[in-house]
């Protein structure tokens, strides 16, 4: 229940409290007094958006605080423990203060929090309607959820929604994937001929560097050959190396007499000679392996064109076209996948399809059901709101077909299922039933609401409910009957009503009285808006004044508007 309502710096609300109780809490006040205000920012606490005419001029920034006790639901609950909000003692103190420059800071019992934070944890403990509500009865696109909302069809839309989103999801992916192997088969020749001439090729790793050194040995083989030829001679040929130092080491050995250190060289040159008979035989044996073959020569040169061939096509080097090669090969995989996988989705659609249109049959079932019900009930709360003859309907449509595709699985159904509903009002017996958008006034709509809204708390509704200017167009029994009709709601639920109609405030619980006062200071004079919480003596004094008299303050009156709440009171407590 929400208990108090605090604003300071809001708008015209200097410094004002709002103490609530349960039952029915009627606001009531002479036009421009602030009644209007009281709503904004309820509105606000809600987690709704602020503009910084809000500030009070002068002012900085505008608080807002509200005081709900006892709080039970369990929406509310969940989201709080969600976000590390304890309720303790059921209570919860929503904060929210807009500076002038248009920054918003909000708090929950003391923890920080954004307007989707409010909108969670608040949301559920308040249903605001408003001249806004009214207006939502005029656009028929919103008359499918208000039924949903009264029917109470959550269970049943949840599942259709699932199924139709799994329908959705499906039918894109398989849209997406038909158009792009679509696009793919235009370029799969090309990537298929590509592919078979780098398989052809079977170009390895390392291949090109190879060739390029076989080629340049195969070119200079003759070369080789005597350059081979021509060591191997100087280091064992006559007249050679070999030749030249055979002699030494007897030679050195001779001198060991006269002084042995130079015959110790003799080992040395032993070595030498032993080197030069190795390094010729490998220079023999290097020899006989190079190969003078001019046909291998015109292989290789050819294998190597081709390979320098393709990579200057496919991205010029070895490595790049050898990339290129797997990157060809994974997008026709990736295609033949894809036609694997279109076939997959085709096979899946029907009965994806099935369950979606199972599931829309169930929720239109549910809705239809339900209609008949939300009929009655809004045909009772008008009839006794001065509408005795009037009749109420649902018309339901189906949804249209798919918006020109072709074979479209989701054909005939839509985000909310496969209906279209329409609320027409028959004002008067022997006339048809029209368009509620284009028939009903300002005071049938708000009958109307009024009844779905009752209905809608048949199936669960807030633990505060907020109205204002519900009664717009209704006034004299009409009027009584609304003041006995809400306070009936209010046995179940805390109301609060901004209303202008004495005959609604005269069945209240609890009366506030907004005024208008002027503040002189030395420098300027200010209006504000102030709230009274009103007696019996104080609400009497306002009843009189609501019910239009020429001298409110006159004895008589004074007893009519005594009577009225002695009426009203009596009846609500019958």
């Amino acid at each position: 229940m929400l208990a108090e309502l605090q604003l300071h710096n809001f708008a015209i609300a200097a410094d004002v409290t709002l103490r609530l109780g349960a039952g029915l809490n009627v606001v009531t006040g002479e036009t421009g007094a602030g009644k209007s205000i009281l709503v904004d920012a309820l509105s606000l606490i809600l987690g709704g958006r602020s503009a910084e005419r809000v500030v009070r001029s002068g002012a900085e920034a505008a608080e807002l605080q509200a005081l709900f006790v006892d709080v039970q639901d369990p929406e509310c609950l969940a989201a709080a423990e969600e976000r590390g909000i304890s309720l303790e003692d059921g209570a919860l103190i929503v904060r929210r203060v807009v500076a002038r420059d248009g920054k918003r800071r909000a708090w929950l019992n003391g923890r920080m929090a954004t307007g989707a934070d409010l909108r969670a944890v608040v949301g559920p403990l308040v249903d605001l309607s408003t001249q806004h509500q009214q207006n939502r009865l005029l656009d028929r696109r919103n008359h499918l959820a208000i039924l949903d909302r009264a029917a109470d069809t959550g269970a049943e839309l949840a599942a259709y929604r699932t199924a139709y989103a799994a329908l959705r999801a499906a039918q894109s992916e398989r849209d997406a994937l038909a158009q792009r192997l679509q696009q793919a088969a235009e370029r799969r020749d090309y990537l298929r001929f590509c592919e078979a001439e780098l398989d052809e090729a079977a170009i390895e790793a390392g291949e090109t560097e190879a060739l390029e050194a076989e080629v340049r040995r195969l070119r200079a083989a003759e070369s080789l050959l005597q350059t081979a030829a021509r060591a191997a001679e100087a280091l064992t040929g006559d007249g050679g190396a070999r030749d030249a130092l055979s002699g030494l080491p007897r030679e050195l050995e001779r001198t060991r007499r006269d002084d042995a250190g130079l015959a110790d060289f003799s080992g040395r040159i032993e070595d030498i000679l032993a080197l030069c008979d190795d390094l010729a035989a490998d220079l023999e044996r290097y020899a006989e392996r190079v190969q003078l073959d001019p046909q291998r020569l015109g292989e290789a040169e050819a294998r190597l064109s081709l390979i320098l061939g393709l990579c200057r096509k496919y991205g010029g080097s070895e490595d790049a076209l050898l990339q290129r090669q797997q990157a060809i090969a994974e997008e026709l995989a990736a295609e033949t996948t894809g036609e694997r996988r279109l076939e997959e989705l085709e096979r899946g659609l029907p009965p994806l399809r099935r369950a979606a249109v199972q599931a829309a049959d169930a929720l239109s079932q549910a809705r239809r059901a339900a209609a008949d019900r939300l009929a009655a009930e809004v045909e009772s709360v008008i009839a006794g709101l001065g509408m005795e003859r009037a009749r109420f309907f649902c018309r339901f449509a189906e949804v249209d077909a798919g918006a020109g595709e072709a074979n479209s699985a989701t054909d005939g159904l839509g985000p909310d299922g496969r209906d279209r509903v329409t609320f027409e009002l028959q004002g008067n017996p022997g006339e048809p039933a029209q368009d509620l958008t284009q028939v009903a006034s300002g005071g049938e709509l708000s009958r109307v609401l009024l009844g779905l809204e009752r209905a809608a708390a048949r199936v669960g509704s807030a633990p505060t409910a907020i109205y204002d200017e519900i009664d717009a167009g209704l006034s004299g029994s009409t009027g009584i009957a609304l003041g006995r009709f809400l306070a009936e709601i209010a046995a179940g639920q805390q109301l609060v009503v901004v209303s202008h109609l004495p005959q609604v405030a005269a069945a209240a619980d609890h009366h506030l009285h907004v005024r208008k006062e002027v503040r002189e200071d030395a420098s300027e004079a200010r209006t504000e808006s102030a709230v009274d919480h009103l007696e019996v003596d104080g609400r009497v004094r306002e009843l009189a004044r609501m019910l239009g008299t020429a001298d409110a303050a006159s004895a008589t009156a004074l007893q009519h508007a005594r009577a009225l709440l002695e009426q009203q009171q009596r009846r609500q407590h019958a």
